[in-house]
C-alpha cells in the first residue's frame, strides 16, 4: 500500500468518524449500543453509558435525553430512571420507612 493509499485511507476514516461524533450519540443501555441521532450537531464526546445515570446525570445532560425522547427510544431512559428508583426503594428500606 502506497503513502498516498494510507493518507487518503486515514482522510476517509476522520470524517466518518468527525461525521458520527458531530451527529449522533453512541448510548449504551442496558440492552446494549444504540445509535440515537443529535437534536443540533455539535462536536462534543459521543458515547454515553447511561446504565448507571442518575436525575443528576439527565439534568446535565438535557439535549441527549431530548434525542433520546426524539428518535423514539424512551424505553432507555426508562431503565436508568428504573434502578434510581430501586436505589430510592432500598434506601427507604434501610432507613426503617417501608
Amino acid at each position: 500500500m502506497s503513502r498516498l493509499t494510507t493518507f487518503l485511507i486515514g482522510m476517509v476514516a476522520g470524517a466518518a468518524v468527525l461525521f458520527v461524533s458531530e451527529n449522533y450519540y453512541i448510548v449504551r443501555g442496558s440492552e446494549g449500543m444504540h445509535l440515537v441521532p443529535k437534536i443540533a450537531a455539535k462536536i462534543e464526546f459521543p458515547y454515553r453509558d447511561i446504565r448507571a445515570y442518575t436525575v443528576e446525570d439527565w439534568q446535565k445532560n438535557v439535549s441527549l435525553g431530548a434525542a433520546i425522547v426524539r428518535a423514539q427510544k424512551p424505553e432507555l431512559m426508562v431503565d436508568s430512571l428504573s434502578s434510581i428508583r430501586g436505589n430510592f426503594d432500598s434506601l427507604i428500606q434501610s432507613i426503617g420507612g417501608g
